[in-house]
């Protein structure tokens, strides 16, 4: 098989027989297809991938990709944008509100007009002069018969 065809594993056992020196160089290069400087390249390579694996490293994750990094400062970049754009487009409808209110008093015109609150649904009236109920209860159950009569109330 040639070297061009071999994945990294057998390149990689390729690289540790011509380390162990079992079978000599030359019939490596021969038989894989391969020159002796692309043989002395892949195990340099292999040796710097070693080394790298074998550094300390700080612990902890590792930090976000460039990708993600960026993808991340433009979302945050659009959302602070579509703020500023409800804000300008507030100031607007204000803006547009001084601009009738002024017609409105260039033409001579009244500007109050009589606004109706909303009703919110749900809410009961409350009857006045009724106050509480419990009270009313007690002063009828208090009085006798005579009272009421003398008062008026019956």
């Amino acid at each position: 098989m040639k070297w061009k065809d071999l994945n990294g594993e057998a390149r990689y056992r390729v690289v540790q027989m011509a380390r162990e020196g079992k079978v000599p160089i030359k019939a490596l290069c021969r038989s894989f297809g391969v020159s002796r400087q692309s043989l002395k390249t892949a195990t340099d390579k292999a040796d710097q991938a070693a080394m790298e694996a074998l550094t300390p490293k700080s612990p902890g994750c590792k930090g976000k990709s460039k990708e993600q990094a960026e993808a991340e400062a433009v979302k945050k970049e659009k959302a602070s944008l579509e703020k500023e754009l409800d804000r300008w487009k507030q100031k607007y409808e204000i803006a547009m509100t001084f601009v009738d209110i002024h017609k409105k008093l260039l033409n001579g015109e009244e500007l109050s007009e009589k606004r109706q609150k909303p009703k919110r649904p749900g809410k009961k009236k409350r009857r006045k002069g009724l106050g509480n109920p419990r009270s009313t209860e007690r002063a009828v159950a208090d009085r006798t018969g005579a009272e009421v009569e003398q008062n008026g109330d019956g």
